[in-house]
């Protein structure tokens, strides 16, 4: 492996964290940073289109839960010139906001994320994704809790730790 693999590899690394990092933060600039200026998205079943409508459809989804989070793991990365590919594990786990008698559902998705890349000197960008939702399950929050300081926005206290 050379270097270039080597940057090609973290870039993606650090990709898909910061795309976790956006969507928990409900950030949009910084996701919007992470697509290739033509990229397409299949999110099967659920969203086919350009970056810009998914982020449209994800934010208005995740903005009508009362909390979000999203874990990337088992990353499988092939290099091949120019031809970069991943597949990514994602775990999503989703709180909806408490119904009229105060019930919360628990959304837990489980899935990979099939990217092409695009990278050039280690900053990576995905290309095309294919969203596979492998399973999913719903259940009654019996209790939940989360830190008073945790937001879904740039005022969450880890952007002042990570300036």
């Amino acid at each position: 492996m050379d270097i270039e693999e080597i940057a090609t590899r973290q870039g993606i690394f650090e990709t898909l964290a910061r795309y976790c990092r956006s969507l928990d933060r409900m950030d949009e600039k910084l996701f919007d940073g992470l697509w290739h200026v033509a990229a397409t998205v299949d999110y099967e079943g659920i969203y086919q289109g350009d970056a810009a409508g998914l982020r449209k459809y994800l934010w208005a989804t995740h903005a009508s839960m009362a909390m979000h989070s999203h874990q990337i793991a088992g990353i499988q990365i092939e290099c091949d010139g120019d031809h970069v590919v991943s597949e990514a594990y994602v775990t999503v786990h989703l709180w909806t906001r408490p119904d009229a008698h105060g019930q919360q559902t628990e959304v837990l998705s489980r899935g990979r994320y099939l990217d092409h890349w695009e990278c050039r000197g280690g900053a990576c960008r995905i290309r095309h994704r294919v969203h596979v939702a492998d399973m999913q399950s719903f259940r009654t929050l019996e209790s939940g809790r989360t830190d008073a300081s945790v937001t879904r926005d740039p005022t969450d206290r880890s952007y002042e730790f990570l300036a």
